[in-house]
C-alpha cells in the first residue's frame, strides 16, 4: 500500500514518547505518541499485542503480511514475535498499546 504522507524517514526523528503505563497480572498498557513523520523501527514482542489508534494517521508493517493502514478507532492484533514496525503519517500517531500474556503453550 503506497501512502505518501506515511513514508518512512532515513532516520527516526527521536524516540516515541509512551506514558500513562499501566499493569495487571493480565495485561499492561501504555499510550504511544508518534510525532509527524516518525518511525518506530522493526521490533518483536514475546506477547501478543492489541493497538488501538487513539488519534491520528500511519502505516504498520508485518513481516509477512504486508503493509497496513492505521486509522484512528482502527484495532490490529499482532501475535506474539510479529515483527512489525510503524510510521506516523502527517498528523501524527496516538495509539493504547496492549500487551497480553500468551494464552497457552502453543503461543
Amino acid at each position: 500500500m503506497s501512502n505518501d504522507s506515511c513514508t518512512i524517514p532515513p532516520t527516526p526523528i527521536r524516540g516515541p514518547m509512551a506514558f500513562d503505563t499501566e499493569s495487571s497480572d493480565t495485561v499492561s498498557s501504555s499510550t504511544v505518541r508518534l510525532d509527524p513523520g516518525q518511525l518506530l523501527p522493526p521490533h518483536r514482542n514475546r506477547s501478543k499485542v492489541v493497538l488501538t489508534v487513539v488519534r491520528g494517521d500511519g502505516i504498520i508493517t508485518v513481516e509477512g503480511v504486508g503493509d497496513r493502514e492505521l486509522r484512528e478507532g482502527a484495532f490490529v492484533q499482532l501475535d506474539a514475535n510479529a515483527m512489525h514496525s510503524v510510521v506516523a503519517g502527517d498528523t501524527g500517531l496516538e495509539l493504547l498499546v496492549a500487551v497480553m500474556p500468551n494464552c497457552c503453550s502453543t503461543c
